[in-house]
């Protein structure tokens, strides 16, 4: 097939092989977030980027997902308010937390 008929024409092979993995439907076959963090795209883009945003906005998605989920299973026990998530975007994510976000991901 000629590259210009394939989809996403301008999307290298290694990020479409990154997308299809991360986006299985069957979670046994599906890539872990671990294996997702180092997947040769990831690793490649990482390192070439110059975004310098790229480890903050991660960083925040993971926080972002743990934090509701903490949050549903602490709602009926709290009242206080959750923050907002445009709060969040301007604080840098601690080393310390990563680890620990990665950790409750691995035991899950």
């Amino acid at each position: 097939m000629p590259k210009e008929c394939e989809p996403w024409p301008s999307v290298s092979n290694l990020a479409k092989d990154f997308v299809d993995r991360v986006v299985t439907v069957d979670p046994n076959e599906r890539m872990t977030a671990s294996q997702a963090l180092k997947h040769p795209w990831i690793v490649t883009m990482a390192a070439s980027s110059s975004m310098k945003n790229l480890h903050r906005s991660i960083s925040q998605n993971l926080l972002k997902r743990a934090s509701s989920r903490c949050q549903s299973t602490k709602s009926a026990q709290s009242t206080r308010s959750s923050r907002s998530t445009k709060s969040n975007k301007s604080r840098r994510v601690r080393e310390r937390e990563l680890r620990e976000l990665n950790l409750r991901y691995q035991k899950q």
